[in-house]
């Protein structure tokens, strides 16, 4: 019997316990004369009515306690239901901490070094293919060391770019529209000086890609405009996934890996956010998470400021990527597109 139901019952009980009460308690107020006459007119009647006064009053005894037993009941099934309710919402407080707790680290891997996945290395270890050439990574995006003077007359060591958007794509994909035209504005914007640069990198691995190295980017050039800011720039074609997977992105998928630990790439135009100063990566963003939601982390990264939290869609949208990476016709995997070669 449900708590509910339980009460309501009770509640219907106890009034027909009070009008037990009220049917058997007029015999008591007979005035005496009354009920003298009554006992001379029939004297066997008397032991009748002592029977049923008694029998009446036995049922509504019985009925009393059944009542008083049945909200004790009641009043301990709650206290039990509040009990279990109580523990069941802090286990799910407790796993939810936890959670939360493997998605932080998961994101700050880069940063921990008793990480089992810490790799000293940075970007600039690297070299990348572009126009045919093996270019080391920070030749790509113009970097420039120098040393600057700080207030106390010491000299601090900084770079010129200082944030860099490392992002896969797909010229076919239908995000391309939305995500390049952003990755324009964005290097208007934060590029002008030299600090912010966007570098793509084509691939044949995942969804189609007909084109040469040398064919996506004419293509980038005349159709976005992309290229044309030296803030932006895109590689020759380089394998994400698999045993013939570019050092540099395996690097990358590595060092900074999605909120629930996954390393390798899933889909298209997945990005990666990389500190310029160290040259590590620090923030990873799913597929459709739209490259304008990144401003605030590059407007920190540019100040030399710590990374504020992700967005409140961060996480939705890293769930939904792991959706898409499993009937998403964009996505990558293996038997239904090139994955490993």
């Amino acid at each position: 019997m449900t708590p509910g139901f339980r009460i309501a019952f009770a509640l219907l009980l106890l009034p027909a316990c009070a009008s037990s009460f009220v049917i058997t308690s007029p015999l008591k107020g007979i005035n005496r004369s009354g009920y003298a006459v009554l006992s001379e007119r029939s004297n066997n009647s008397q032991g009748d009515n002592e029977c049923s006064t008694g029998s009446r009053r036995d049922l509504l005894a019985a009925a009393g306690g059944l009542a008083v037993g049945l909200c004790v009941n009641v009043m301990a099934a709650n206290a039990d239901d509040d009990e279990s309710f109580a523990s069941i919402a802090a286990r799910a407080s407790e796993m939810t901490k936890q959670v939360e707790g493997k998605e932080v680290s998961a994101e700050s891997v880069a940063r921990d070094k008793d990480s089992k996945y810490y790799d000293s290395s940075t970007v600039y270890d690297f070299t990348v293919p572009a126009e045919g050439q093996d270019i080391l990574f920070g030749d790509l995006i113009h970097q420039e060391r120098f040393e600057v003077a700080s207030e106390g007359q010491e000299t601090k060591k900084s770079v010129k770019v200082k944030a860099i958007l490392v992002v896969n794509m797909k010229q076919d994909d239908p995000i391309a529209r939305k995500d390049i035209a952003e990755f324009i504005s964005l290097a208007a914007k934060y590029g002008r000086k030299g600090e912010f640069a966007v570098v793509m990198s084509p691939t044949d691995q995942g969804y189609f890609e007909a084109d040469t190295s040398q064919l996506v980017r004419l293509k980038l050039a005349s159709e976005y405009g992309y290229g044309i800011n030296p803030a932006t720039t895109v590689t020759d074609k380089m394998n994400l996934l698999g045993s013939g997977c570019h050092p540099f992105w395996r690097y990358l998928e590595g060092q900074c890996r999605t909120p629930s630990g996954l390393g390798r790439i899933e889909g298209n135009f997945e990005k990666f956010l990389v500190d310029g100063t160290t040259g590590r990566p620090v923030r990873r963003y799913p597929r459709k998470y739209m490259p304008f939601d990144i401003k605030d982390d590059i407007e920190a990264l540019l100040a030399g400021k710590p990374l504020p939290p992700a967005g409140a869609n961060w996480k939705e949208q890293w769930r939904e990527s792991e959706k898409d990476s499993e009937k998403d016709v964009y996505r990558f995997q293996k038997g239904l597109n090139v994955f490993d070669q």
